[in-house]
């Protein structure tokens, strides 16, 4: 299970890809209750993830780690 070892908590997103799409994979009920209630509904799910343009990305890691997200980067297994 994926930990932030600073706060010792499991994650909440995880962030895959990059060039022009990030799939953010929504690990907890708490990270998709986030997307639920600031996302809009137009979104593109990708089974478990939520597919991101790259220009918005970053913003949304923001958000998400400012509301108290744990987010790790990369490919499970790295």
């Amino acid at each position: 299970m994926d930990t932030d070892l600073g706060r010792g908590r499991a994650a909440d997103v995880r962030i895959t890809g990059g060039g022009t799409v990030f799939l953010f994979l929504l690990l907890t009920d708490e990270a998709r209750g986030w997307v639920d209630e600031r996302v809009s509904g137009e979104r593109q799910m990708l089974g478990c993830g939520l597919a991101v343009e790259h220009r918005y990305a970053a913003a949304l890691a923001a958000g998400m780690e400012e509301d108290g997200s744990v987010i790790v980067d990369g490919e499970v297994g790295r």
